[in-house]
């Protein structure tokens, strides 16, 4: 199934979580019907179970949906901090927001892709018929201009379903997207988008400084970044202000923030920080998603252009 018609399903799932769940009569056999939407049929028989429960006025835990294999773990915890603040909706929400800005940047993404390989593949077939008919060199040169012009897009292809299919290889995959100039740095304001957001959560749910710094780190995916909120909660706790261990940490990188306003209290301060960045972030995602594909392209030119000028000077 394609990358973008996952995504898409859940936001689907997750906004119609979130409906149901600000919804004065709560509808369980609406959530079990979209939770088994296009699940397994072993995991359909669990829900099954599960909305007996539901009929009985019993709780169903996280680690039952876990079992069913329902959500991905990092969705989980997300969850998890969700029940702890007293607040599932608004996880709902954040989840399917993200999911739809995940369908927007992968379609963007994938048009752009295809165009730009589109337009690399024309040229180079293209560029070793036009310096072969310039200077008359010989055919197996042109030949072999155009094997070593097109060995890029063939490991690409080649590569591509390796890495979705092998988990270790997806793990390297997104490590490495972290340490790309621009992209990377978008990635990880993304990340401490929601980090911050864990923070308000937990800070407006009552949670005192130390565990609301320790519970917002804890519930972050997996990433090469999340050591860092970890750190902050360390600096904060050896006696640093909060505002000088975001900064040191880069928390805060490129968050453009104005001047509170007026009457906003100090435990709504992260929720302000959280709208702050908000914006910011899918503004960044969005332009590298564009990005992408152009400079992907350029590269590839200049390579084709050094490729044919060596076997022309050969």
């Amino acid at each position: 199934m394609p990358f973008a018609a996952r995504a898409a399903q859940r936001y689907v799932l997750f906004q119609s979580l979130y409906d149901v769940s600000q919804s004065k009569d709560h509808d369980w056999d609406q959530v079990v019907a979209l939770l088994s939407r296009g699940e397994q049929t072993a995991q359909r028989a669990k829900l099954d179970s599960l909305a007996q429960q539901f009929a009985d006025g019993q709780q169903v835990v996280l680690d039952e949906l876990r079992e069913g294999g329902l959500f991905r773990e990092w969705e989980l915890q997300f969850m998890r901090l969700g029940l702890a603040v007293g607040n599932l909706g608004r996880v709902y929400l954040r989840l399917a927001e993200h999911y739809r800005l995940q369908v927007e940047c992968s379609r963007r993404l994938r048009r752009g892709l295809w165009l730009s390989a589109t337009v690399g593949l024309v040229l180079a077939a293209l560029l070793p018929v036009l310096s072969r008919g310039a200077t008359g060199s010989a055919d197996e040169l042109g030949v072999a201009a155009i094997g070593f012009g097109l060995a890029p897009l063939l490991a690409v292809a080649v590569l591509l379903p390796l890495i979705r299919q092998r988990r270790s290889l997806r793990h390297w995959f997104s490590s490495g997207l972290f340490g790309l100039p621009g992209v990377g740095a978008a990635l990880r304001q993304y990340q401490n988008y929601h980090y911050i957001n864990h923070l308000a959560d937990c800070v407006a749910a009552g949670f005192s400084l130390k565990q609301a710094l320790t519970q917002a780190a804890r519930r972050m995916p997996d990433s090469p970044v999340k050591v860092r909120y970890f750190k902050v909660s360390k600096a904060v706790e050896g006696g640093k202000p909060l505002s000088a261990a975001l900064m040191a940490e880069g928390v805060l990188e490129g968050v453009r923030f104005e001047a509170m306003p007026t009457g906003v209290s100090a435990s709504e301060v992260p929720a302000q920080l959280g709208l702050a960045m908000h914006d910011n972030c899918e503004s960044n995602l969005r332009f590298w998603t564009r990005a992408v594909p152009g400079a992907l392209l350029l590269g590839y030119v200049a390579y084709l252009v050094l490729i044919n000028a060596w076997f022309l000077w050969r």
